[in-house]
């Protein structure tokens, strides 16, 4: 089959895993396409490209030279704006990852209509949290793979007293910092918080606010075993993960994407997260993991699965084993399966 996809994020293509850090959405793309031109189909992207390229049999396009096209499938990332995009395809998806910051409104949902559009999702709560309207508008649920290269990683410092967050500062950063300065630090002293963001890793003053209070912060408490990384490409990222105990997730918003979270349990790496609707989807609470409510029950597991190897174990085992981690060839292989079946098209 013939399978076009059209983005508007950033300028990357086929090799960009491992020469840039890249967000959750840009490495399923990558992932997603890559195990779909692996089976033969011709995978065609228009994005931010600077010319027509072919990288690893995948087509890269510059999103402007998007005049006319025709194709089996189309699967538009995101933006409600590429809809204007005018593409021929037998099959027609909105992939929604979280939900759009345009308003959802009736003239959006007319156009989704008349052109066919299905949505394709991977986050059960951005569905569920649409507008009644869209319940007339076809879906079909995608569950996401993790790479492989995730699975390879296995020797472990169980030395290490190491957490890490990925989470964006604005979503719970502030709430983690004062938990582990009045209980992590006061208890464990000699454990480690590193935060990966780009955002806190810049040197010039932030424009937001918040950030620059999330900094101040940050620099009243530099003594706390903190410290900000800045994100790296996978590869990289990688081979640095065997020196976590603990991926800590201290988002409560429902609509994140929680590929790092699958990541680090294929690795296995337990995650401790706030309870959300949407983080049970991926953890398996009390096994591969802890699902927490409040703050210090949030502090207590930490210091309980850094102080405790035989719990890290079991949690690490557990969380290799989780069966919410699968691998980018099953997640295409349900995808085709679905297709085939065409039980979820107008």
């Amino acid at each position: 089959m013939r399978i076009i996809f059209v983005d508007n994020s950033i300028y990357l293509n086929a090799t960009s895993l491992n020469l840039k850090a890249l967000d959750s959405i840009q490495k399923i793309l990558l992932n997603f396409s890559a195990e779909l031109s692996n089976r033969n189909h011709e995978v065609v992207i228009y994005n931010q490209a600077r010319h027509k390229k072919i990288k690893k049999a995948i087509v890269w396009k510059n999103i402007k030279d998007l005049k006319q096209d025709k194709a089996d499938i189309l699967i538009v990332v995101q933006d409600i704006d590429l809809l204007k995009y005018k593409v021929k395809a037998k099959i027609k998806f909105l992939f929604l990852h979280y939900r759009p910051q345009e308003k959802l409104d009736k003239n959006i949902f007319i156009n989704l209509i008349k052109q066919k559009f299905c949505i394709l999702y991977s986050n059960n709560f951005v569905v569920s949290n649409l507008p009644d309207i869209y319940k007339y508008v076809p879906k079909l649920h995608f569950k996401i793979g993790v790479s492989n290269h995730y699975r390879e990683v296995k020797l472990y410092n169980t030395t290490q007293y190491n957490t890490f967050v990925t989470t964006h500062p604005l979503k719970g950063l502030d709430w983690l910092i004062e938990l582990w300065t009045k209980y992590v630090h006061t208890k464990i002293p000699w454990a480690e918080l590193h935060i990966y963001s780009k955002l806190l890793d810049q040197n010039e003053v932030a424009k937001n606010i918040k950030i620059r209070n999330l900094k101040l912060s940050l620099e009243l408490n530099k003594d706390s075993g903190i410290f900000i990384k800045s994100p790296l490409p996978q590869k990289e990222f990688i081979s640095k993960l065997a020196n976590y105990k603990i991926h800590l997730c201290p988002s409560l918003d429902n609509s994140f994407q929680y590929l790092s979270i699958l990541e680090s349990q294929a690795i296995g790496i337990p995650v401790i997260a706030r309870e959300t609707v949407s983080i049970y989807d991926c953890i398996y609470n009390n096994e591969t993991g802890y699902i927490v409510k409040d703050e210090l029950s949030f502090a207590r597991k930490i210091i309980q699965v850094l102080s405790d190897n035989q719990l890290f174990a079991t949690l690490r085992n557990n969380s290799r084993l989780n069966n919410y981690v699968i691998s980018w060839s099953d997640a295409v292989t349900n995808f085709e399966r679905k297709l085939n079946e065409n039980t979820f098209y107008w």
